[in-house]
């Protein structure tokens, strides 16, 4: 079994030219482009098995969350969206 967990961002809709997924798992350097598909924009991200993230999508510029995922406050009053991985199985 990988060390690493597989996690799919995807961005709906093609209203955007441009997409980028952003967060703790690269440090917020904007490094993750999402590739356009004909109803989303779509990337992989791997990170530690039951580690929790912190991300925001970049989209044309503007940095968003997405409402469909959790979302929490940190401690400096931003909105984050927020992901923890599953436990590595057995």
């Amino acid at each position: 079994m990988d060390d690493l967990h597989e996690v799919n961002f995807e961005w709906p809709g093609m209203d955007a030219t441009d997409v980028i997924v952003t967060g703790t798992f690269d440090q917020w350097s904007s490094s993750i482009h999402l590739t356009k598909d004909p109803s989303s924009f779509q990337g992989k991200v791997r990170i530690p098995w039951g580690e929790k993230i912190v991300y925001k999508f970049i989209v044309d510029g503007n940095w968003v969350t997405h409402s469909d995922h959790p979302i929490e406050a940190d401690s400096s009053g931003n909105r984050n969206n927020v992901y923890t991985a599953p436990q590595k199985p057995e």
